[in-house]
């Protein structure tokens, strides 16, 4: 249920910052101003890769740099907001519990409000886990602001 609130919270808030950017944006835009998608399509591909080789290998010392100097992190169902520093403890923690056998990349977007969002499909010998990233769009680094695993 929790999970389904979610999901409407982003849809909605989605939606919201949508048509508030476009509204203000396309009063500025120049009609013969053409906008190249390739670059963010090019970005989006890129720190994909780079975060399903750090899950595949249990690498939370390379996922630590993408951590902003907090991040909101769930894992299977324990909640908060922690530091770099307790965040990337926490992951290694899960990894040591958990070896990744098999990731798979299950969805990306890019939203209009400069956040990215990832899901990954995370296999282990025990069983499989989702792994929700949410990537800010604050400064010029791309920072992971949310990490959520739960079991699928």
């Amino acid at each position: 249920m929790k999970f389904l609130s979610y999901c409407t919270y982003l849809l909605v808030y989605s939606l919201l910052a949508y048509t508030t950017a476009f509204g203000n944006i396309s009063k500025d835009l120049n009609p013969h101003t053409q906008v190249d998608l390739r670059d963010a399509d090019d970005l989006l591909g890129s720190i994909s890769e780079e975060l399903k080789a750090y899950l595949k290998d249990g690498n939370a010392k390379n996922m630590a740099k993408y951590f902003g100097s907090n991040l909101t992190l769930s894992i299977l169902g324990e909640n908060g907001v922690y530091t770099k520093y307790q965040s990337e403890i926490m992951l290694g923690t899960f990894f040591n519990q958990h070896k990744p056998k098999v990731v798979k990349l299950t969805q990306a977007s890019n939203a209009n409000n400069g956040y990215q969002y990832f899901t990954f499909s995370l296999a282990t010998e025990q069983t499989s886990y989702r792994v929700f990233v949410k990537i800010g769009a604050g400064s010029s680094n791309q920072l992971i602001e949310e990490l959520r695993i739960d079991k699928n």
